[in-house]
């Protein structure tokens, strides 16, 4: 049942919220009986009612000059459709896991992920600014964020783009594409930028400072506050901003630079299509340290890996996942690292394979 006069108290637990109704009262785009109509059905249903006011809340806030475009139709769309998914993992303790086990779709399902959810919301309403639909200049920092699964593309008001990966927050700096072209990024993200000489366009990551000139790149973060850059066509400089006058880097077309401990490690040439898998929903690996993949579990899946064995930590896992459960991953780790798996709450255990290597629970 849509939102309308006729709702009742008694259809309340039933009825269907009408979100584009509500998408125009908070924008402040409905007329005295609609926004009569939504205050009704809020008043009957406190958990939307709380979504709601947390949105228009941060609306409120947003300044309402800002040219970042927002299509309040499709965010609201795309929080309806996260409402009912409820990924989740199952693992038999010791070495063998077994597959995921997803639970029907129902009611109770959807309000226990709203949390998450309207994270993702957020990421595509309120913190971009609902205010900001009417057009005109950023003054205020912007912030874009996903939930663990779930990918986002955001086009910048200078033209370029970013594909963000899950689990991973980016913003904008306060005045973009006025003399500042500067975002921080929390996560990974793939980025297509608009090249302008005279206003580079640059990326901060955990001390990490890389700089276009004229490309397209990606950029991860890892577990232990590592920064990968990997280059597809231009240039990057990538710098140590903890390190004071620590000269750049340069990494052109195929370079992979990876700044650990104060030192920028450069691989020429190594970078290739599978580096940029994940932001077609794949991941693919090829010798790549646990850490990434730790990092990549958390994001995609929700994940806490962890590696009980020093030596263990030193491998490299060469594999890759496309519409995998979480457990099936966890299992080609496992085998491909020679481990078993042990799962103690949300954490996941990999320890050397052997007999009386499994850890007290």
């Amino acid at each position: 049942m849509g939102m309308s006069d006729e709702i009742r108290p008694s259809d309340a637990a039933t009825a269907d919220a009408d979100w584009e109704a509500i998408s125009r009262v908070v924008a402040g785009e409905s007329d005295a009986v609609e926004s009569a109509a939504v205050a009704r059905w809020l008043a009957t249903h406190p958990e939307d009612a709380a979504l709601v006011a947390i949105v228009k809340s941060r609306a409120d806030r947003a300044d309402t000059r800002s040219a970042v475009s927002v299509d309040i139709e499709r965010a609201w769309s795309t929080v309806r459709s996260r409402m009912t998914e409820s990924p989740s993992l199952t693992l038999h303790r010791g070495a063998a896991a077994t597959s995921a086990a997803t639970p029907p779709v129902g009611r109770a399902v959807a309000r226990r992920w709203r949390g998450p959810v309207f994270a993702a919301a957020a990421a595509l309403t309120a913190m971009v600014g609902i205010a900001q639909w009417r057009g005109g200049t950023a003054s205020a920092a912007q912030v874009y964020a996903t939930t663990v699964g779930q990918r986002d593309s955001v086009t910048l008001p200078d033209g370029s783009t970013v594909v963000l990966a899950p689990g991973s927050r980016l913003t904008v700096a306060s005045g973009f594409n006025n003399g500042n072209r500067d975002v921080t990024l929390e996560g990974a993200a793939f980025f297509e930028v608009k090249h302008d000489g005279a206003h580079p366009f640059v990326v901060h990551a955990r001390g990490a400072e890389i700089r276009d000139i004229g490309t397209a790149f990606s950029v991860k973060t890892d577990v232990h506050g590592r920064v990968s850059v990997a280059v597809t066509h231009g240039i990057v400089a990538l710098r140590d901003t903890t390190a004071g006058s620590a000269a750049p880097v340069e990494l052109r077309a195929g370079d992979r630079g990876v700044l650990a401990g104060g030192t920028v490690a450069v691989a020429r040439g190594t970078v290739t299509d599978e580096d940029m898998a994940w932001t077609r929903g794949q991941l693919a690996y090829r010798d790549a340290p646990l850490a990434e993949v730790q990092a990549d579990l958390r994001r995609w899946y929700g994940i806490e890996l962890q590696v009980v064995d020093a030596v263990l930590a030193q491998r490299t896992l060469t594999a890759s996942f496309r519409g995998d459960s979480a457990a099936q991953v966890v299992q080609v780790i496992a085998l491909a690292l020679g481990a078993d798996v042990v799962q103690r709450g949300d954490t996941i255990l990999l320890q050397p394979q052997g007999p009386g290597s499994t850890p007290n629970p």
